[in-house]
């Protein structure tokens, strides 16, 4: 019975992250990009947009969206830092195929459109569409469970859940 204690009180202390982009869900360490598939700058997964809007996977703050709009960055009320990169080298394109919807420094609900994909004009101008989804600040992190391969609707499949340090 304690056991049973203990799971529910921690599954109610976790973060779930939310598909952000309708698409296939991949490991992160099948990402065609050593800083990211080594989990250099985080852990996490990826996806693969199938549809051209981007949502916040998580309620906080969106604490980057860079000019380009190719990646944006929320922190959420318990710290942990999510960090959205549309495709790969994407930001050499300097925002060709990708619309800002919201700015730097407003807080945003889970599910709430970030960014506007142009998939025609970047599935010809990109590297990749790979989109990792990662926690950038993994010290912050005493657990990660992340959701298997499968086809995720933005906004209603959660791909992993992390529970902070306290």
């Amino acid at each position: 019975m304690k056991n049973l204690f203990r799971r529910k009180a921690q599954e109610e202390s976790a973060v779930t992250i939310w598909a952000p982009v309708t698409g296939k869900l991949i490991p992160i360490q099948e990402v065609d990009d050593p800083v990211f598939a080594q989990c250099m700058v985080g852990d996490g997964v990826a996806l693969v947009p199938e549809t051209e809007e981007v949502v916040a996977p998580v309620s906080g703050t969106l604490t980057q969206l860079f000019p380009s709009g190719h990646a944006a960055g929320i922190t959420t009320p318990e710290g942990i830092e999510i960090l959205i990169h549309v495709g790969l080298d994407t930001v050499e394109l300097k925002g060709e195929g990708f619309t800002r919807v919201v700015e730097p420094g407003q807080f945003v609900q889970a599910g709430t459109p970030l960014i506007r994909l142009d998939l025609d004009k970047l599935k010809v101008t990109a590297r990749s569409l790979v989109t990792p989804v990662i926690v950038s600040n993994m010290p912050s992190v005493e657990n990660m469970e992340k959701a298997a391969p499968a086809f995720v609707h933005a906004g209603e499949d959660w791909v992993f859940k992390v529970w902070p340090k306290r």
